[in-house]
């Protein structure tokens, strides 16, 4: 074949695939152009972590390659696991939908394999909106300070035995020396502080530093609520409380309370089935960063009095792994504080 034989030929190749290359450019766009993307939420409506789904979704979907609309379904049980097991087993893996739910069971596989539901490190982190601090919140008189806590027992609400409100005052319980007795099954911790309220309980752990802060000023300053303790990584700074993390005797406490208290860095996750096109979990974490820039979004959360913190979806995913690492036998020893092995 002469040289210019080779050159209409190679021409001919390059148009027979041109259309395939451009076509595979604008799939993203038209897989979502004229579609819904759906975004379950764990707990019911009317809650925190609802209204941050709603406002997220709303700013979202603007960001999105092709426009899609938004739809938030609210699928309330388990404390929260109910709505991520939809998602990444039940659903499509098509990248039309996404969960919120707690980020307690990103790090399931780790501390309770035998019934973790899915792997948080083979599932597409999309982003977190807010980081954030547990904190505990007692009604009428009941624990005001550390040492309160630690003369009596305490009823705590919680809604699950799998959740954040039971995991994080039973690490505090055996570490820092505390004695609860729990009340499990409430929807959300909107229920468990209305039950607080009534003197159902006395309070709860693992109720979010930003909530006390935003919507709890007042009964704390009657004294009507009394915050003594809050645990994470980094303190809430709007919180006079000091932080459990503080009170570890040794590393090998102080990686159990990371292990513990890690994942409330990524508070308001967001997630998606590991089997998504690469192409469209792209777009879903460019729209979400994209979103947490978005003025009229950050306009809006701070009308809500909400708290925007966020940590996009590789970054989640890095840290996931990262938690994955803690040594063998601190996983084992956790395991056993949380009832998770014998």
């Amino acid at each position: 074949m002469n040289g210019g034989a080779v050159r209409l030929a190679r021409l001919a190749l390059f148009l027979a695939f041109a259309p395939c290359a451009a076509r595979a450019q604008e799939s993203v766009e038209a897989f979502y152009a004229g579609k819904t993307l759906r975004l379950v939420v764990g707990y019911p409506a009317g809650t925190v972590f609802d209204a941050y789904s709603r406002l997220t979704l709303r700013h979202m979907t603007k960001h999105v390659p092709g426009k899609p609309q938004g739809i938030v379904q609210n699928m309330p049980g388990a404390g929260g696991l109910n709505a991520i097991v939809s998602v990444v087993h039940v659903s499509p893996a098509d990248g039309l939908s996404m969960a919120m739910a707690s980020p307690g069971y990103s790090v399931d596989t780790l501390l309770d394999p035998a019934n973790a539901k899915f792997d948080g490190r083979r599932v597409n982190w999309i982003g977190s909106v807010s980081s954030e601090t547990g904190a505990c919140a007692f009604w009428r008189g009941k624990g005001r300070t550390i040492e309160a806590m630690r003369a009596g027992e305490l009823v705590l609400g919680g809604t699950g035995p799998a959740s954040s409100t039971y995991f994080e005052p039973r690490t505090l319980e055996t570490l820092v020396g505390f004695r609860f007795r729990y009340v499990h099954g409430y929807p959300s911790t909107v229920d468990i502080r209305l039950a607080a309220e009534k003197g159902e309980v006395d309070g709860l752990c693992g109720l979010a530093a930003s909530t006390i802060v935003r919507d709890m000023a007042e009964p704390r300053k009657s004294g009507a609520i009394s915050v003594p303790l809050q645990a994470g990584l980094a303190p809430n700074p709007d919180l006079d409380a000091p932080n459990a993390m503080d009170l570890a005797k040794s590393e090998d406490e102080r990686q159990i309370m990371t292990l513990v208290f890690g994942p409330s860095a990524w508070f308001r996750p967001l997630v998606t089935a590991e089997g998504v096109p690469s192409g469209r979990v792209a777009a879903l974490r460019a729209a979400f960063d994209a979103t947490m820039k978005d003025p009229e979004f950050l306009a809006e959360m701070a009308r809500g009095k909400l708290d925007a913190r966020p940590m996009g979806g590789a970054e989640m995913a890095a840290r996931i792994a990262e938690i994955y690492r803690t040594p063998a036998p601190v996983v084992e020893r956790t395991r056993r504080i949380l009832g998770l092995a014998p």
